[in-house]
């Protein structure tokens, strides 16, 4: 009797087991989920010459092709993720009243892991702020707006014209969008502007475009959230480093190397837009002007 109850209960606590095993194995899957996460490669933090040439949509967008390549499967791989699991893209993206490229990497990973990646991706690229999304949320009390247009229409061009429209409509600092080929992705976040009135907005912009054939679709659910670090009051990134969770100092110390690679990267990226002149070659006395200098 006793040999059998004892089998009784120990085939119960399998079951139980296998259970609590087959629940958390369908928890951690249904955690996984597409995060998409945005951001640019250049900062206020790194100085730009005040004269000279302006860097161009052109030469910033180079530059943040060879940083994906050189540099962010690095970040990513430091945090153990596999940088083969995203599909990345330079895409045209805005705040404020700046277009400028990004990269926009899509990963399915869970939002934990999301938060960290982009906080290493803000602190190795010196940004304010990384935006993390999943568009397929099924509730949440964000909202995005998408403006579509025809499939691959979106080019740099496209999109600085379009977000100056918005901005005319919207009247906020803090609007802002990131792009696919074929849309404009509107998170109303941190606007003060209720989802109602933003949708309008942006509807009036299309209108005022009516050529580009814009369509604008109706306010979605997103899960959207912003990694950020205050530089002027952060100046190590210390915001972004409390975000790396466990062995979080381990991991600064291995990004510092390569934030430090992305400044050198930055300075040469400089110094070849705002090459160095020559310092101007003093003249023997007595010798006869060359034809380039201006007789008195």
């Amino acid at each position: 009797m006793r040999v059998r109850a004892t089998l009784r209960i120990a085939a119960l606590l399998a079951a139980l087991l296998a259970a609590l095993l087959a629940w958390a194995g369908a928890a951690s899957a249904e955690a996984l989920r597409t995060w998409r996460l945005s951001f640019e490669v250049l900062s206020s933090q790194h100085a730009l010459p005040d004269e000279g040439k302006k860097p161009s949509y052109a030469d910033k967008d180079a530059l943040t092709r060879a940083v994906l390549a050189e540099i962010v499967p690095y970040v990513w791989t430091t945090l153990g993720a596999t940088a083969a699991r995203a599909r990345s893209r330079v895409l045209p993206g805005g705040y404020g009243d700046e277009v400028n490229p990004a990269i926009h990497s899509n990963l399915q990973t869970s939002e934990a892991e999301a938060r960290r990646l982009a906080a290493a991706l803000g602190y190795v690229f010196r940004q304010y702020a990384v935006i993390m999304y999943d568009l397929a949320a099924p509730e949440s009390e964000v909202r995005q707006v998408s403006a579509r247009f025809a499939r691959g229409a979106v080019t740099p061009a496209l999109a600085a014209r379009f977000f100056g429209l918005a901005r005319q409509q919207l009247k906020s600092e803090k609007l802002g969008f990131s792009a696919t080929r074929s849309r404009m992705i509107f998170i109303n976040i941190n606007t003060g502007i209720a989802d109602d009135a933003f949708a309008e907005g942006l509807a009036r912009a299309a209108a005022a475009w009516p050529e580009a054939g814009i369509k604008i679709e109706p306010p979605k659910p997103v899960r959207a959230l912003l990694i950020e670090n205050d530089w002027e009051k952060a100046k190590n990134g210390e915001d972004y480093v409390r975000a790396l969770g466990p062995n979080a100092e381990r991991l600064a110390t291995a990004l510092s190397a390569l934030q430090r690679r992305h400044d050198g990267r930055v300075k040469r990226w400089i110094a070849f837009l705002h090459p160095s002149r020559p310092p101007p070659q003093r003249q023997a006395p007595g010798a006869p002007a060359s034809p380039a200098q201006p007789r008195p």
